[in-house]
């Protein structure tokens, strides 16, 4: 959710929160960071599915080089490039661009 968007369930939500224990608290941490991490495999799934294994694709590497090469398999967050070069790649699918 954006900070621009009205959130409507805030202000309910950190009422609540001055009432629980810190027992309580600890599982409710533990309980958002596992929505947290739902919300960007399902995220992550839905931008992998826009290239399919065999594609050519691009990305900018760390030292900020441009890497083309083949995807050849989706993971579980990235997806597997193998660039022209021989080198294989983890990358996330935000970071790619069709060929």
């Amino acid at each position: 959710m954006s900070s621009a968007q009205p959130q409507p369930n805030l202000p309910k939500v950190l009422s609540v929160l001055e009432l629980l224990t810190e027992e309580e608290l600890v599982e409710l941490n533990r309980i958002i960071i596992a929505r947290l991490r739902l919300m960007q495999q399902i995220r992550a799934h839905g931008e992998m599915m826009t290239f399919r294994l065999g594609q050519r694709v691009r990305f900018t590497g760390p030292a900020g080089e441009l890497v083309r090469g083949v995807l050849t398999r989706h993971n579980r967050k990235s997806v597997t490039v193998v660039a022209d070069s021989g080198h294989q790649w983890h990358v996330a699918p935000s970071l790619l661009q069709a060929d």
